[in-house]
């Protein structure tokens, strides 16, 4: 039963208390949405495409699911891997060597036979633009 003036401020506060909290664990899911707003790994090898000619293009997606991959796309030029997170793909491309480059939670690899004729130089190139492109 409620008492008096005091009670039902009490009791107003503890509920605006309970609401805040909820919008609070609520809006801490909008880190992950931002990180499902970052492109695929299709979405990056279209963006490379479009400046720089990759080949021809396959999704090997199934081959590498289990080191966390969420999608790879294998192209004459380079394959792109999707890594689930950022620390994923450093776990994945540590020890690799200089065929590959992470690049936030994508992993750029040159390890196949016609990768390895990349040049240098165009292997900085498509760096720069998965840079740009996950900077906005």
């Amino acid at each position: 039963m409620i008492k008096s003036d005091h009670d039902m401020i009490r009791i107003g506060y503890a509920m605006l208390t309970a609401v805040a909290a909820l919008a609070l664990i609520a809006g801490c899911g909008l880190g992950d949405a931002s990180r499902s707003a970052r492109p695929s790994a299709q979405q990056v090898v279209d963006n490379l495409n479009t400046e720089f000619p990759v080949g021809r293009q396959r999704d090997n997606t199934e081959s590498c699911t289990s080191a966390g991959c969420v999608q790879l796309i294998t192209t004459d030029a380079v394959s792109v891997y999707q890594m689930r997170d950022d620390s994923t793909a450093v776990h994945f491309a540590d020890g690799l060597g200089d065929s590959v480059e992470r690049i936030g939670p994508f992993v750029l690899s040159y390890s196949g036979s016609e990768q390895q004729l990349t040049t240098p130089e165009t292997r900085a190139a498509y760096a720069t633009q998965v840079r740009a492109l996950l900077s906005g």
